[in-house]
């Protein structure tokens, strides 16, 4: 993330204000949040403060290829965003995500265009109860965490035997595919049809 020169001046301040901006990306419509203690309008849309995200977990790099996560703790007392949680996941499962960053001046206004600090997708999203409190948790992955995932292999003789030397198991497969055998006699088959 690059940062222009009077952002980069508001953060070597003694006393830094910083808002985030989370953008979800719902099947039904996009969800603009921020942590600001107020609604902030930027970029076309109002970005709805006053609580609605109560956390966001630290971002982590890494050298290699690895996933790491990123979860947001949403309030749970607004009925929009309980109802998303409790829904079906085609809602959200898959679907993007973006996370923008920007300092604030002494008066909290922003300091230049709020710049893009992670991107990923929606994966997992539960609500809990702790003591008398409620929230609701939204885990999202970044595009590396696809690269995790094993491709889907057909399995055939030759895969098999490379980890099971001694099972001849698969060695008539392909033979079964090309002939297929008649279980049925014909007589019983039309008497179904």
């Amino acid at each position: 993330m690059t940062l222009d020169a009077q952002q980069q001046a508001e953060l070597e301040k003694p006393v830094t204000r910083t808002v985030y901006f989370a953008e979800f990306q719902f099947a039904s419509s996009t969800l603009y949040v921020c942590t600001a203690a107020r609604t902030i309008t930027w970029n076309g849309h109002d970005w709805i403060g006053l609580g609605t995200v109560g956390g966001i977990s630290a971002i982590e790099e890494s050298e290699g290829i690895e996933s790491k996560a990123l979860t947001f703790t949403l309030n749970v007392a607004q009925t929009s965003i309980l109802a998303l949680a409790i829904g079906a996941v085609e809602e959200y499962r898959g679907r993007n995500a973006k996370l923008y960053f920007c300092p604030l001046d002494e008066s909290f206004q922003l300091v230049g265009t709020p710049r893009l600090c992670w991107r990923g997708i929606m994966d997992l999203m539960a609500v809990s109860v702790e003591g008398e409190e409620g929230k609701v948790t939204l885990k999202c992955e970044t595009s590396a965490y696809g690269l995790k995932r094993q491709p889907g292999l057909r399995l055939n003789a030759a895969q098999h035997k490379k980890k099971y030397p001694a099972d001849t198991g698969l060695d008539y497969l392909t033979d079964l595919i090309a002939n297929p055998t008649v279980w049925l006699s014909k007589k019983f088959q039309r008497s179904i049809n």
